[in-house]
C-alpha cells in the first residue's frame, strides 16, 4: 500500500540521542501509514541508525558529502507518496504533525509549519526569543507575516510539507548552494514567483533543539551570513526585508520581558555583526575562487 506521506530527513554525523528522539516522535504519530527516508550524507559513523528497526524507515547512503539540499532532493525522488514532509535530525514532531500535513496538502501545494525551540538553558532561551529557527519561542507568525487568508512568503526546511509534483516542478532545493543555510528561502521565493502559494499550518508543529552555547550561536550566524550573500545573488529583489526584520525583533523584545531584554539585545547585535562578517567572508572567498578559475 502506498504511504500517505513520505518523511525526508537529511543526515550528517547525526547525534544518536537526538536521532532517537526524532525516531520515537515519528513512531508516536497518530497517522501511521507513512515512510521515512533518511539520506545519510557520507557520515563518518553510521551508529546513529543502529536502533532503527521499523520497516517503514529506509536509509540511503551517499558516497561523498554533498550537503543537505542534494540529500533532500534525493529523498524526494525516492519517495513513494505524493505528499512530502521535510524535517531534520535535531527535531521532534508533535503527534498530529503528519496527519496535519496530509490533511493540509489536500487543499494546497506547500505548507509551512510552526517550529518551536525546546529551551533548557537561559542562553538558549535568549537565542530562541530572536525567533529562529522557524519561530523560536515567538511562533512562525511572529517572524514571517501571515495574511488574513493564512498564507505566507517563506518556510523552514525543518518543518515543511510539499506536494511532490510541485516540488519537482519547482526543481527542488538549489543544489549549487555552497552552504547549509538559505536554500529554503530561495525555494520559497521561486515558489511565490511561480504563483504557488504557501499556507501556514500552525498545527503542523515541530520542536527544535536550542543553541545553548555562544560558540554554536556564532557559527550559526556566520553560516546565515554566508547564506544571505548567496540568497542576494539568486533572488532579484527581497522587498521589505529590513522592515520585516524590524517587526520581528519588535516581537522579540515584547516577548522577552524585563529579564531577557538586555540579553536579547546583545545577541541581536552579535547576530548582525556575525552575519555581516559572514557575508563579507563569503564575498571574498567567491572572488578568490573566481580568480583561481580564471587562471586555471
Amino acid at each position: 500500500m502506498e504511504p500517505d506521506i513520505s518523511v525526508i530527513i537529511p543526515s550528517y554525523n547525526a547525534d544518536p540521542a537526538l536521532m532517537r528522539i526524532l525516531y520515537d516522535s515519528l513512531l508516536r504519530q497518530h497517522l501511521q501509514n507513512f515512510e521515512v527516508i533518511i539520506v545519510d550524507d557520507a557520515s563518518n559513523d553510521g551508529a546513529a541508525y543502529d536502533f532503527i528497526l521499523d520497516s517503514r524507515f529506509r536509509i540511503l547512503h551517499q558516497s561523498e558529502n554533498r550537503g543537505p539540499a542534494i540529500c533532500r532532493n534525493l529523498g524526494a525522488k525516492a519517495a513513494a507518496s505524493d505528499c512530502l514532509f521535510f524535517t531534520d535530525t535535531d527535531c521532534e514532531l508533535e503527534a498530529d504533525t503528519l496527519m496535519e500535513a496530509v490533511d493540509g496538502l489536500q487543499g494546497g501545494a506547500i505548507l509551512a509549519g510552526n517550529t518551536v525551540t525546546r529551551v533548557v538553558s537561559p542562553f538558549g532561551k535568549a537565542v530562541a526569543l530572536l525567533g529562529f529557527p522557524g519561530g523560536g519561542l515567538l511562533g512562525f507568525d511572529k517572524v514571517w507575516r501571515v495574511d488574513e487568508e493564512g498564507y505566507t512568503a517563506s518556510f523552514s526546511s525543518c518543518n515543511l510539507a510539499f506536494r511532490k509534483i510541485i516540488f519537482e516542478t519547482l526543481g527542488g532545493f538549489d543544489t549549487s548552494f555552497p552552504v547549509a543555510g538559505g536554500e529554503d528561502t530561495v525555494l520559497a521565493w521561486h515558489a511565490i514567483q511561480s504563483g504557488v502559494r504557501i499556507r501556514y499550518r500552525p498545527a503542523m508543529r515541530v520542536y527544535h533543539i536550542e543553541k545553548n552555547t555562544f560558540r554554536d550561536f556564532k557559527a550559526w550566524q556566520l553560516v546565515r551570513g554566508r547564506g544571505n550573500y548567496h540568497i542576494k545573488r539568486r533572488v532579484d529583489h527581497v522587498g521589505g526585508y529590513l522592515k520585516l526584520r524590524v517587526w520581528t525583533f519588535t516581537n522579540s523584545f515584547r516577548a522577552a520581558g524585563l529579564r531577557y531584554t538586555l540579553p536579547v539585545l546583545c545577541l541581536l547585535c552579535f547576530s548582525v555583526y556575525y552575519q555581516v562578517k559572514g557575508m563579507f567572508l563569503e564575498k571574498r572567498a567567491m572572488k578568490k575562487r573566481q580568480e583561481k578559475s580564471a587562471v586555471d
